[in-house]
């Protein structure tokens, strides 16, 4: 049993924790999920709780293979598996900080998590419909039946003024004749 627990356990595998800081939903990551290192999998979600000192953060423990090179580089973010919507963590390597993380006293390293893609398009596609309904709600009150029967009043007499514009401008014509003009 013992044989057993320690094959099956993955104990012969050497890891190392890290902690993942984000203030996003972490919506289907389980305990136990993939992580990822640059799409292969390194390693998996030990712990995933609340901070007690910050309640709007969640803390993610992940267990990473001991020989996986961690810089202060490195972000995490949710990736999704297909349309099981099953999360699992991705780490990338920005390479603009080589230092490699290690653990300070008493605590494990930390990684911050960035916003996915689908993050984003969510946020920004519900940004745009909020846009555009406020838009729509606007237009509407702009072609209200009161304010099409003003637009129609003001293009009619803008339509009479032009006219009347057209017509001083061709008198003016007649009275601005070369002969006239010398005359004046």
């Amino acid at each position: 049993a013992v044989g057993a627990l320690w094959w099956f356990g993955d104990s012969d595998e050497e890891t190392r924790d890290y902690l993942v800081v984000t203030t996003r939903t972490v919506s289907g990551l389980n305990v136990q999920g993939q992580v990822r290192y640059r799409g292969i999998r390194v390693g998996k979600v030990a712990d995933i709780r609340l901070d007690p000192n910050d309640v709007r953060k969640t803390l993610i423990r992940i267990a990473i293979d001991r020989d996986i090179p961690l810089t202060a580089g490195t972000r995490a973010e949710l990736g999704y598996q297909g349309v099981t919507g099953i999360a699992h963590v991705l780490l990338e390597d920005s390479g603009k900080d080589p230092v490699v993380l290690v653990k300070a006293e008493g605590q494990l390293p930390r990684i911050l998590m960035q916003d996915s893609l689908m993050q984003e398009l969510s946020e920004v596609g519900a940004e745009t419909m909020r846009n555009a309904r406020d838009f729509l709600a606007n237009a509407n009150q702009l072609l209200s039946p009161e304010n099409r029967r003003s637009i129609s009043n003001t293009l009619a007499s803008l339509e009479k003024t032009t006219n009347n514009a057209q017509e001083a401008t061709a008198q003016l014509r007649l009275l601005l004749t070369p002969e006239n003009v010398r005359l004046l």
